[in-house]
């Protein structure tokens, strides 16, 4: 049986899966693949710390990139 929940504001059920999102800095974009309880549709879900790592580097990593770009155009 598939692991479910409801979300606490909306009252959707929620799915334990995987999905795509982006993330962006300023003109640089990646997409990474984020665990999370997600309803059927693109409403809000709901993550755990652990959940959004891949997010946060991915963050840090256009950071480092858009910081280095713009420090070779000086």
């Amino acid at each position: 049986m598939t692991e479910s929940r409801m979300h606490p504001e909306t009252g959707k059920r929620l799915m334990r899966s995987v999905r795509e999102q982006a993330v962006t800095f300023g003109s640089l974009i990646q997409t990474v693949q984020v665990a999370g309880w997600y309803p059927d549709d693109e409403s809000d879900s709901i993550h755990s710390g652990a959940d959004l790592k891949p997010l946060n580097a991915a963050f840090a990593e256009l950071r480092a990139a858009y910081d280095a770009r713009a420090n070779l155009s000086e």
